[in-house]
């Protein structure tokens, strides 16, 4: 072992004819020859032929092995193991469990019943590609991409398709539009990208590991080209979705429809919030800026929108059926966090409003409003919003049409004003005319104020 240790040192002293020596070497020797220039305290050496050894067995345990400890306190070493052995991070497993969250949401997506097949597909799919990305981009970040080669550039196809998912599915949703065959032409750009693609999908594992461990910037020369064209589609179709939503919003006259689009506007504001930290994401990764919060920026994001899908299939999966309307308003969780009203108070207003709406029928009032009301219970607007929400779980507009349906409902069952027609029925309720009346019924019994009282005469 010693004459081993003083040829080899001699031959160290002349670095051509040393690599010239490493290109006849087996794998074995790759190993025995980083152990010996460990042994002699030659870290540099040593770590060339692990990389040796590394790069044809991916066999990175190599890196913690036992015959290293003599290099073990030196820089060269200490950066070449982090440069290669993963590292987990809190913020890392919270993304990679945010990511698996979402494929599983992905799935329970589109095994519910009764749900709105074509809009849901899209979302589970848009969800999907966003989980994706996460669980890729965490295995970069805990540094566990040598363990998987085959991931190399997986998720870089999705760059073309959120833009077109969010809009396909936001003109289901709106205006329940079936899919057809030329909403392929949406998908043309991330095909392209997908053929051209193809050739680095086609390598072997071997290859793929060899491009990870240089790493080696494969698409150097196309990286401004994705991110130029990812902006601009992100920017048309993201223009294109909130014009559906604004167009959506102000076609309805009725002012309680506007409480109807909270769904809408929060998957938008985390869309536009999405385009934002994409473009400060790619400034950071491109070396324009150097703030690593912009790098994760994006990514928190994406998982938020993960959570949030999440939460609202939890709390309110009805939002996926297609039947109601949603009330839970992130932008509200504080809202009522600075009131004046004690618990007694809050009991003696929900008790007068009560007396209100049941012996003094204000509901049916022409013009009644929350000010109106405010103004019979002796209290604030404020403070009546407040009342209806804690302890009704509605806003203003559904209260006032669950006491009209109520009342609809004994009138129709009243045998004795079977000669009202609908629309003199809407109207003695409190509502405005007969088109209102008919959404807000069948949106509550599923069924039209027609086809009830049918119902009650079989």
């Amino acid at each position: 072992m010693f004459f081993c240790v003083v040829c080899f040192k001699v031959d160290a002293s002349d670095d051509h004819s040393w690599s010239k020596k490493v290109q006849h070497d087996s794998i074995l020797d790759f190993r025995k020859y980083a152990e010996i220039y460990a042994d002699s305290v030659y870290p540099e050496k040593a770590l060339y032929y692990a990389k040796k050894y590394i790069r044809k067995t991916h066999d990175l345990s190599l890196i913690n092995d036992h015959f290293f400890k003599k290099i073990a306190h030196t820089d060269t070493y200490q950066n070449f193991k982090v440069r290669y052995q993963p590292s987990f991070s809190f913020l890392a497993l919270l993304y990679l469990f945010s990511g698996f969250l979402g494929l599983f949401l992905c799935l329970i997506l589109n095994i519910k019943r009764d749900i709105k097949r074509s809009g849901n597909l899209l979302m589970s799919l848009f969800l999907m590609l966003h989980s994706l990305f996460i669980i890729h981009l965490s295995i970069y970040l805990i540094n566990c991409q040598y363990l998987f080669p085959n991931t190399l550039l997986a998720s870089t196809t999705f760059t073309f398709l959120y833009g077109p998912l969010m809009y396909l599915y936001f003109k289901t949703i709106i205006s329940g539009y079936t899919l057809r065959i030329r909403d392929i032409c949406h998908f043309i750009p991330a095909v392209v990208m997908l053929l051209y693609l193809i050739p680095f999908y086609v390598l072997s594992t071997h290859e793929k590991f060899l491009i990870m461990f240089n790493m080696d910037d494969v698409l150097s020369k196309e990286a401004k080209f994705i991110f130029w064209g990812k902006l601009l589609s992100l920017l048309i179709y993201g223009f294109l979705t909130y014009k559906l939503h604004k167009t959506d919003v102000n076609k309805e006259v009725e002012e309680e429809r506007k409480h109807e689009f909270l769904w809408q506007r929060n998957i938008i504001g985390m869309f536009v919030l999405y385009i934002i930290t994409f473009v400060l994401y790619s400034a950071t990764t491109a070396g324009y800026f150097d703030f690593p919060i912009f790098f994760h920026l994006q990514i928190i994001v994406m998982v938020a929108l993960v959570f949030y899908v999440s939460y609202i299939s939890y709390a309110q999966p009805e939002i996926f059926k297609g039947k109601v309307r949603l009330v839970v308003d992130p932008g509200n969780l504080f809202k009522y966090k600075t009131s004046s009203l004690t618990p007694n108070y809050s009991m003696e207003l929900r008790d007068k409003l009560l007396e209100i709406l049941e012996d003094d029928k204000i509901y049916k009032t022409e013009g009644v409003s929350l000010t109106m009301l405010s103004e019979r219970l002796g209290t604030s607007r404020h403070n009546t919003s407040q009342i209806i929400n804690e302890h009704f779980n509605m806003n203003f507009f559904e209260l006032m049409n669950k006491f009209r349906l109520d009342e609809a409902v004994e009138i129709i069952k009243n045998k004795g004003d079977n000669k009202l027609t609908i629309i003199d029925i809407a109207y003695k309720v409190g509502f405005n005319n007969k088109v209102t009346f008919n959404k807000v019924f069948k949106k509550r019994f599923q069924v039209t104020p027609t086809q009830y009282i049918k119902s009650l005469d079989r």
